[in-house]
């Protein structure tokens, strides 16, 4: 089985939640290591992450969203800030670490709960 193929595999088995994590995880380690390779990594980082969350916003003001009124207001509130802050990151203005921190306390929603033992676990693959 090639890469790829396990990949699309993978990807279709996971639940949105994990696919959600793994985005999340995806564009929080861009922004962590951006810093340390120069400004055009930072920039990219930056707006991959503001997409990240322009997409998330978009799903979250749709009447498909199940999530509850008030936590989708919430996120939408949290992506709003994230593409106002991500201007002043990009052009070096700003630090990165808050739209790290904004992302690692997304991922830490995402993650399963602890269930009872003999349960299977929901682990995303990270």
């Amino acid at each position: 089985m090639s890469v790829a193929a396990y990949q699309k595999a993978n990807q279709s088995t996971e639940s949105p939640k994990q696919t959600e994590y793994r985005a999340f995880a995806i564009f929080t380690r861009a922004l962590e290591k951006a810093e340390a390779e120069g400004p055009v990594a930072v920039v990219k980082a930056v707006a991959d992450n503001r997409q990240l969350w322009l997409t998330l916003q978009v799903d979250l003001a749709s009447e498909e969203n199940k999530l509850p009124l008030e936590l989708r207001a919430q996120l939408i509130s949290l992506a709003i800030w994230v593409n106002k802050y991500s201007i002043p990151a990009m052009k070096g203005e700003a630090e990165l670490a808050p739209l790290i921190s904004v992302n690692k306390q997304i991922m830490e929603g995402l993650k399963p709960q602890n269930k009872p033992s003999g349960e299977m676990s929901e682990q995303p693959a990270t």
